[in-house]
């Protein structure tokens, strides 16, 4: 009877030791969800992709995207077309621009064939490396018949939250230029256009005014609106898109003619807990990305009847 007792211990001892070494065989049906379209919103996403391909899991990655469920996702990051358009041929429904303004850390775009037309894609600043060492890539769209401007970033890294005004080569200095220039373009070539602007801005949106770049729209709140500034304001662990420093910077901005859609019923800007899917931040940060992807969802009031 001992005897029994002890081996019915030890086999369950096993059992406990090996379902706890099961994490990593999950099927896509049994991985936690994290979808983040709907079927009624305009849903847009930026995600760095940490140069891509070279530590990545394409099958989870493949995986990945079509659970989210965006229509669109702004990429940066991307040192291999091929792979990026390899990719893309893979996942059903979505198709791919990946731009040619620099050979590698490029910029790109997958979007969802069912339910996004495209207008036109082009970069612009193409020669202008100081603010820009990655030229703006603009996509233009169609959503349920309504135009819209998409403005992939990925603006210069690193900095000390200090704006030397000596050194044009400044980091910061660099952002804020950069930043300057956008509000110039789009007050001069989207004045009444709907603009989202969005990627890694590499700096974080709530901070003093003696270092902070993004100044040209913040300043003019009439005009433009952080739509993840909430997130910036009280960060925490599980909200912030570069969770190993605790820092917000990769952000979506938008232009006074989406402010109606952003705050009816519906709508909202989150950082996408994408970890969940590989069941870990090490799991995740070790073969897909050091950053978060951020995504907003635009609900037209009509969208919504009684909002």
């Amino acid at each position: 009877m001992r005897n029994t007792i002890k081996m019915l211990f030890l086999l369950s001892l096993l059992g406990f030791l090996f379902s706890c070494g099961k994490n990593d065989i999950l099927t896509p049906d049994e991985k936690p969800g994290i979808q983040f379209g709907t079927i009624n919103t305009l849903d847009i996403v930026t995600w760095n992709l940490k140069l891509f391909p070279e530590e990545t899991d394409l099958v989870s990655l493949k995986q990945m995207i079509p659970a989210i469920g965006a229509d669109v996702i702004a990429f940066q990051e991307i040192m291999d077309y091929t792979a990026f358009m390899q990719m893309a041929e893979d996942i059903p429904y979505y198709d791919a621009f990946v731009y040619d303004a620099t050979s590698d850390y490029r910029l790109a775009y997958l979007y969802d064939t069912r339910t996004i037309t495209i207008i036109d894609q082009y970069t612009i600043y193409n020669n202008d490396s100081n603010p820009f060492p990655r030229p703006p890539y603009v996509l233009e769209i169609e959503w349920q018949g309504t135009p819209y401007y998409i403005i992939n970033n990925h603006l210069k890294a690193y900095g000390d939250n200090f704006i030397d005004e000596t050194a044009d080569n400044d980091e910061e200095v660099r952002r804020r230029l950069a930043c300057q220039k956008l509000d110039l373009y789009i007050t001069a070539n989207l004045p009444d256009s709907r603009v989202v602007v969005l990627g890694d801005l590499n700096d974080q949106i709530a901070e003093p005014r003696e270092y902070n770049v993004f100044l040209s729209f913040i300043d003019k709140p009439q005009h433009y609106l952080f739509a993840d500034m909430d997130i910036a304001l009280a960060p925490s662990y599980n909200t912030v898109s570069y969770p190993s420093s605790l820092s917000h910077i990769d952000h979506i901005l938008i232009t006074n003619e989406l402010f109606a859609d952003f705050i009816g019923t519906g709508s909202y800007c989150k950082t996408i807990l994408a970890e969940s899917w590989m069941l870990n931040w090490a799991n995740y940060s070790s073969s897909i990305s050091d950053h978060r992807p951020v995504g907003i969802r635009l609900a037209p009031p009509a969208s919504f009847p009684g909002s």
